[in-house]
């Protein structure tokens, strides 16, 4: 009974050793088929063309920013380009013939000459021009004030003329206040014509010898009077002999003064 135990235990033994060799044989054999049939695929694999998706785009025929910029630009160009303007051989523009200038016209049209035209009371220089926006200096007063004529210069007993066609309408002997030339006095001896149109013409500083009296109808150039030293605002021994020359004229319900030398011819 031991021997036979003994043998069939043994047998037992190595039937398990073979089963179990088989078995890591059948692993093994798997093994190696299923890491030959990876490397196969991988190796395929790597052989295939790989294909890469094609974005197709259209085309944009929409203008970009920096196109729509430059044509913008071309357009304003061209707008500004006066049609009345044609270039000549030497790049020099000159307008239309028979085109007139606008600008030019307009101009003239914002600053009108005036129709009235006068002559100058007396022939001499202007020694203090006429400015009622900035102050001037006065010698004779000491001190500053505006000027609402021209002063001209002239000796003594130079004839004063009238300076446009028109009727005394005011002679002056006093001190007194002449309407429009900023509420101020003392220029002597004045002699006041109307024109006619709302514009008066005042001649200051004459001498107390007179050639016409209040109503009289003069004619431009007739002699009115002559240069004196009456004025006590602009006195001769101070700023020399002359005569204050202004124009007044009516602005609706005011009377202002006006620059002389606009009227002069």
């Amino acid at each position: 009974m031991g021997f036979k135990d003994n043998f069939k235990r043994m047998l037992q033994r190595e039937m398990f050793y073979v089963v179990l060799f088989i078995c890591l044989c059948v692993v093994a054999v798997a093994a190696v088929y299923v890491s030959r049939n990876n490397a196969k695929i991988s190796k395929d694999l790597a052989k295939a063309p790989i294909k890469t998706e094609e974005k197709i785009t259209e085309p944009n025929n929409e203008p970009t920013l920096v196109e729509e910029k430059l044509s913008n630009i071309k357009e304003m160009q061209v707008a500004q380009v006066p049609k009345s303007t044609v270039q000549n051989k030497d790049n020099k523009t000159q307008t239309d013939k028979g085109q007139p200038n606008n600008e030019k016209a307009s101009s003239k049209a914002s600053n009108p000459a005036p129709a009235f035209k006068m002559i100058m009371p007396v022939e001499g220089e202007i020694t203090k021009n006429f400015d009622k926006e900035n102050l001037q200096y006065s010698v004779t007063l000491q001190q500053w004030e505006t000027h609402e004529g021209i002063d001209i210069a002239a000796d003594i007993g130079t004839e004063v003329k009238a300076a446009a066609d028109g009727k005394v309408i005011d002679i002056i002997t006093d001190d007194k206040i002449i309407e429009g030339l900023n509420l101020k006095t003392g220029y002597g001896i004045t002699v006041i014509i109307d024109h006619g149109n709302g514009i008066q013409s005042v001649y200051g500083n004459l001498a107390q010898e007179l050639k016409v009296k209040k109503g009289d109808k003069v004619k431009k150039g007739d002699v009115i009077g002559f240069v004196g030293d009456t004025s006590i605002r602009e006195a001769s021994s101070i700023e020399g002999c002359h005569i204050h020359f202004a124009v007044i004229k009516k602005q609706g319900k005011d009377i202002v003064t006006v620059n002389p030398l606009d009227y002069i011819k």
